[in-house]
């Protein structure tokens, strides 16, 4: 019966409509019973407290005659009570999941915090408590903040991809020093480091745009959905997307990669950890008599490059050659850079 009553802007239904849907659904019951069950409901604080909040208003038409919806902008989650898994659940999606999550589902977390906090404090369940801030994501690299992101941004844009409309946004590039405006169809949005991306395809007079764009939340001005305007059809999937090298940084091909670790203890422990997180799913590692050779196929990204040349003094790259001229024009330059500081430094 709660999952049949109305919510958001939506008018409430009569205890005659509700029993009619009910009994059509194959749940037996009178008019009486259904009214009885609201009003209780309505009445008996013990429903707030899991998340039950109804009310009726009266029939503009039928003034004796009560129209009953959820009070919020959304449905409860219908938990019978609230444990202390529960309120975990809640707390740790309210930490880690806001960016992702459209209108309506955000509003039926907010409105369930409350009590999830609720039953953090109470006597027994601080373990859960203080669970959830003994867990963070971090993104790789340095510690460093991420960027202010606007909300209602984020809300608009999780919207268009909750219903299939196409966006319309004004952007600021940090290559550029103005904004545009661009008519986009959304693929998704990805969170990688620091940064969450809309991925989509432009729209320019009247057809795609060849290839996925990437903007960044924290650089757009305004965003807003076209209503009913749905994203073209056959459009390919995120995961489509993501593995065409989109967010990898461009170049993207794919190239045959093959490194020789330095023989020593770090070089060892580098080629242990790409064991545990392989650079391709047909990396091949081979021991030889000074240290190892590791072979993969992989895309020729800029994140690739500054990889292996943080890694230089471990790893040499043998193949492909324009990758290993870059590393080497890398060295060189880094070299030139320190070597007259460190010549100071020793005649000091």
């Amino acid at each position: 019966m709660l999952d049949l009553l109305p919510y958001g802007d939506q008018s409430g239904l009569c205890a005659r409509v509700l029993t009619e849907k009910l009994n059509r659904d194959r749940y037996p019951c009178c008019k009486r019973t259904v009214e009885r069950d609201l009003e209780e409901m309505d009445y008996h604080p013990v429903w707030s407290e899991v998340g039950v909040d109804i009310a009726w208003t009266p029939d503009p038409i039928q003034p004796n005659t009560r129209l009953w919806a959820h009070k919020g902008p959304c449905k409860p989650l219908l938990l019978n009570r609230a444990s202390a898994e529960d309120a975990l659940l809640v707390a740790l999606m309210a930490q880690e999941l806001q960016p992702f999550l459209p209108r309506s589902a955000s509003s039926v977390l907010s409105a369930h915090q409350a009590t999830s906090d609720d039953v953090l404090r109470r006597s027994g369940r601080t373990g859960h408590g203080r669970y959830h801030a003994k867990v963070r994501s971090l993104a790789d690299g340095p510690l460093m903040h991420p960027p202010e992101i606007d909300n209602e941004h984020v809300r608009e844009i999780n919207e268009a991809l909750l219903n299939d409309e196409q966006i319309t946004l004004r952007y600021r590039a940090a290559s550029r020093g103005v904004e545009n405006d661009y008519r986009l169809h959304p693929v998704g949005i990805v969170k990688k480091g620091l940064f969450i991306w809309l991925i989509a395809f432009k729209e320019e007079a009247n057809r795609l745009v060849d290839g996925a764009r990437t903007f960044r939340l924290d650089r757009v001005v305004s965003a807003s959905r076209r209503h009913h305007e749905s994203v073209a059809s056959k459009l390919p999937d995120l995961q489509t997307v993501l593995d065409s090298g989109v967010l990898a940084y461009f170049p993207k091909d794919l190239v045959a990669l093959t490194l020789r670790s330095r023989p020593s203890r770090a070089g060892d422990e580098l080629i242990n950890n790409y064991r545990d997180t392989p650079l391709s799913r047909d990396q091949r590692i081979t021991k030889l008599d000074g240290g190892f050779l590791l072979e993969a196929q992989v895309r020729d990204t800029h994140e690739l490059l500054w990889m292996l040349q943080g890694q230089a003094h471990l790893l040499e790259v043998l193949e492909p050659p324009a990758l290993r001229q870059k590393v080497e024009r890398f060295v060189a330059m880094a070299a030139e850079h320190y070597a007259p500081q460190a010549d100071v430094s020793a005649r000091s």
